[in-house]
């Protein structure tokens, strides 16, 4: 088992997925700690805290019960990790190695516990864990803990309803539905003239019914006229757009058919597809037909390229930004650091799909221009948007996928 790095339960100086505050619960309840590399376990009686210019905290578990000593504590493994350059900043653990024998007593740096599945790290005999799956399920047991405050996240609720409730005054929570797996899929389709992201295979930009992970009904106090508010819950640094592939089979769009690629021809739905971003059909072809994976240069003259769309290519692209952002939801999403809460209405999604300063930027054979891949970069009032055309695995170079993301600015 790898060791746990400070990284894990700090990140941007902040907590980091509410790991260290799983820490601090794991040793006021007496948990064993697994160290790294098979070297045993821990049940911490003992913490010293030593910052860069040596001065030092100290907690005993007794005292880590104290809400106020334990949130000193949490402030203190931050400080710690933001000071992670010095090697005079650390946290040391003391505590018995036994679980049955308080006498065996060791100190351990807190690098020299083992990553386990708490802090990011794969379950026993398992793999580690999708965040962003583990962060919905946390967060709707926070939901249905409500009235007690209960869960992981139950300060993500408080601030998730305040919000909520705010934009519809006079309202309160009646219940909470977890949709879960049960969300579908959004294929991207093509029809009058342009490409777009579907909502259950349907063309349409109301689409919270499709996107809700948790459902939320609030209404008026002793009133039946209830309103369901869909939250898209989402984890991570980036938001994901869509993912799909472009060779076809089954019911996909053949974009890129991989003969047709490799015969020099582009078949008419994927040169409709490149016209949306500006992307030349020859170079397009070059960068996977010339591609080395031994190479040291572009495989493309000019792989970076920046232009001004306008037209008819600027009003797909919006439309395409448009029906991937949709309406009808609150976006929930988590960095694991900080939450953004908001409501993506008709509004929003006119801002988050109008491109700003109309520029395009294209490379070639990705940033290096030596890859087997496109990228395509745009800005919107409210996202920057990533896309890119690519192979997804080691032993194919034509292109089996297009995925985008979009960062909030």
């Amino acid at each position: 088992m790898k060791p746990l790095a400070l990284n894990e339960l700090v990140r941007k100086g902040k907590p980091y997925m509410g790991r260290p505050t799983t820490l601090l619960q794991k040793i006021v309840n007496g948990d064993l700690l697994q160290l790294a590399d098979e070297e045993g376990y821990v049940k911490v009686q003992s913490i010293k805290v030593t910052f860069k210019d040596e001065s030092e905290s100290t907690y005993t578990r007794a005292d880590l019960k104290k809400e106020a000593v334990g949130q000193a504590f949490i402030s203190d493994i931050v400080s710690v990790a933001n000071q992670a350059r010095s090697r005079k900043a650390q946290v040391m653990l003391t505590g018995s190695g036994s679980d049955h024998d308080p006498s065996i007593i060791g100190t351990w740096n807190l690098k020299e516990l083992g990553k386990t599945h708490h802090f990011g790290g794969q379950k026993a005999g398992g793999t580690s864990a999708n965040l962003g799956n583990q962060y919905e399920a946390d967060l709707n047991e926070s939901f249905e803990k409500f009235a007690d405050h209960g869960g992981k996240y139950p300060d993500h609720v408080t601030e998730i309803l305040k919000k909520i409730c705010a934009a519809n005054p006079g309202t309160c929570v009646k219940k909470v539905k977890h949709a879960g797996t049960a969300n579908t899929r959004r294929p991207m389709k093509y029809a009058s003239g342009g490409f777009y992201i579907s909502a259950e295979g349907k063309k349409s930009l109301n689409i919270g019914k499709t996107l809700t992970d948790i459902t939320v009904t609030i209404g008026e106090p002793n009133k039946k006229q209830n309103k369901d508010i869909n939250l898209s819950v989402k984890f991570g640094s980036t938001l994901s757009f869509f993912n799909i592939g472009v060779r076809g089979g089954g019911k996909g769009l053949q974009i890129f058919p991989v003969s047709d690629l490799k015969a020099g021809k582009i078949p008419d739905m994927g040169q409709k597809f490149l016209e949306m971003f500006n992307i030349d059909n020859g170079k397009f072809l070059d960068v996977f037909s010339k591609y080395d994976k031994d190479a040291t240069a572009p495989s493309v003259s000019d792989h970076k390229e920046s232009y001004k769309i306008t037209g008819t290519a600027k009003k797909n692209l919006e439309a395409f930004c448009a029906s991937g952002v949709g309406y009808n939801y609150w976006m929930v999403h988590y960095t694991g650091s900080e939450l953004h809460c908001y409501e993506v209405d008709q509004a929003y999604m006119k801002r988050a799909s109008t491109l700003e300063g109309d520029n395009v930027d294209i490379e070639y054979g990705g940033a290096s221009g030596t890859g087997k891949r496109i990228n395509i970069k745009f800005s919107t009032k409210e996202y920057d948007f990533s896309f890119n055309i690519r192979s997804k695995t080691a032993s194919e170079i034509y292109p089996t996928h297009s995925n985008g993301d979009y960062f909030k600015r």
